[in-house]
């Protein structure tokens, strides 16, 4: 996601920024403004009336702050750039592995959280939270209990992240699925460390020795935390599987140092290009891989993004591996960083990355290309073996207790209601057929499954989904969710 950047946008784009921030230094501004661009003129002009004429001003580092942010942002937003942006530090860009919180993750569901990770290295693994557990309600330090089950997600959030101190106890009411009553999980806020790599299955001979290891990103130093996981059992693997599923990326050269343990000599590993279409930078596989398996197995879904894709391509195209899931994100475009004399740092993007293409591919039609690298950039990976349903979108949390849901979100309710109902209700909307008749059928459905005539009421006093609906809908479109994704390994594991 990082890379070097032309020396001369450096130049251009710091000098603009920092005439727009420097506007107290009087002659020196005034020299250099006979060398101006009419475009970097104004810039200046506008600064210095906001400062001098401007009823509020005379606030040199806030005007400069807002000045530099505007500038980044608004030029980005015109191109639709999410990847380009000012923060007012390095540490405030999102890029660390490390942290302080509670050290766990989780998704809305029956009401409460479902804990979908939990750090290895953090005070909620310490108080014995696990993967899978479901928070039902919270303590916080001397405060009355807060039922989850009464509250929505936005709501839920807050409360969590209302205190941010290390000595504050949270006391969770946890349900975990081998107890029949509610566990209490007692934790403190602290330092955590990201699961960089988790090992899914270690090799034997009931799996045909096969290894599988979820890498979660490539930020951090994940290259060695795989190395480290494989290097005891290396001699008994013939099958490394890699879920990069939900792995939205990180750096490029960590993708580049994964991918030396294991693709063969002369393998192209990335390749960065400006919008110029010239080289910025490329690497090479120069050794032998430091690991020779049989065959490797790659699963990805649509939020596998970034470095993930460029470690698929090389992988691809430098080992005997096999593609399966959800085609890829599709994000073929680099990033670079340009920190100021403040500390404020502007991310922006410089080039698009290229992969090699295997041999005789056919993804997009590009075996012909002389130069047999393909960039995948808006397109994304097509895997080799696709799997038969496209499911990612049931992790989507969504509150339909409120009026104004979007378009987008009613049409995500009916796709969700066709998932888990097949041949039940309309595949499309009609005048016949709207948003709230969907909620009212859906209703008096789950008002029959689970015994419950209340459910049948289908809205709430605001004219929203009722909330019980709502969890009910939530929790079965995010076990469906994982029942795909399980069956998804399951089936890439028994190859």
């Amino acid at each position: 996601m990082k890379q070097r950047s032309p020396k001369i946008v450096f130049l251009v784009f710091g000098t603009i920024l920092s005439l727009a921030i420097g506007g107290g230094v009087g002659y020196g501004i005034g020299a250099l403004t006979n060398a101006l661009s009419e475009d970097e003129q104004k810039l200046v002009d506008e600064y210095r009336l906001l400062r001098d004429d401007w009823l509020y001003g005379n606030e040199t580092t806030y005007l400069g702050e807002l000045a530099a942010k505007g500038l980044v942002t608004g030029v980005a937003e015109s191109h639709n750039d999410s990847y380009t942006f000012y923060t007012a530090n390095f540490a405030q860009q999102g890029l660390s592995t490390d942290g302080n919180g509670l050290g766990f993750t989780s998704h809305y569901y029956d009401g409460g959280l479902y804990v979908t990770s939990v750090c290895r290295e953090s005070t909620a693994a310490s108080a014995g939270l696990r993967k899978a557990d479901v928070i039902y309600g919270v303590t916080i330090g001397n405060e009355d209990y807060f039922n989850f089950k009464d509250h929505t997600l936005t709501e839920i959030n807050a409360k969590v992240s209302s205190v941010s101190d290390t000595t504050t106890h949270f006391v969770f009411k946890v349900k975990r699925a081998s107890q029949s009553s509610l566990l209490t999980v007692d934790m403190t806020r602290g330092a955590y460390k990201e699961n960089l790599v988790d090992i899914l299955a270690t090799p034997s001979e009931s799996n045909n020795f096969t290894m599988a290891l979820k890498v979660n990103t490539f930020l951090g130093t994940p290259a060695a935390a795989v190395e480290g996981s494989i290097k005891s059992y290396s001699s008994t693997i013939k099958h490394l599987i890699f879920d990069l599923r939900e792995n939205g990326g990180g750096y490029v050269s960590q993708a580049a140092e994964m991918l030396k343990l294991f693709v063969k000599k002369g393998t192209l590993l990335y390749q960065l290009r400006d919008k110029n279409n010239n080289i910025i930078s490329e690497e090479y596989q120069k050794g032998e891989p430091t690991y020779n398996f049989e065959k490797f197995s790659i699963i990805m879904d649509n939020n596998t993004a970034s470095a993930s894709e460029i470690f698929t391509l090389a992988m691809r195209a430098g080992s005997n591996t096999t593609t399966y899931g959800l085609s890829s994100y599709g994000k073929g475009i680099a990033q670079n960083f340009k920190t100021f004399s403040d500390g404020s740092v502007v991310r922006y993007t410089n080039g698009y990355v290229y992969g090699p293409e295997k041999e005789n591919e056919t993804m997009y039609d590009e075996g012909n290309d002389a130069d047999d690298i393909m960039c995948i950039h808006g397109k994304g990976i097509i895997p080799d073996v696709t799997y038969t349903t496209d499911y990612a979108f049931l992790a989507s949390s969504m509150d339909y207790s409120s009026i104004g849901i979007s378009e987008y979100g009613q049409n995500h309710f009916l796709k969700v209601l066709n998932d888990l109902y097949p041949n039940q209700y309309p595949t499309s909307y009609s005048a016949n057929y709207h948003f709230t008749s969907a909620i009212e059928d859906y209703a008096n459905a789950m008002a029959i499954k689970y015994s419950d005539t209340s459910l049948a009421v289908a809205f709430n006093e605001k004219g929203g989904m009722y909330k019980p609906l709502n969890d009910i809908l939530n929790k079965e479109a995010f076990d469906k969710y994982l029942y795909y994704y399980d069956a998804l390994t399951t089936s890439v594991l028994g190859v």
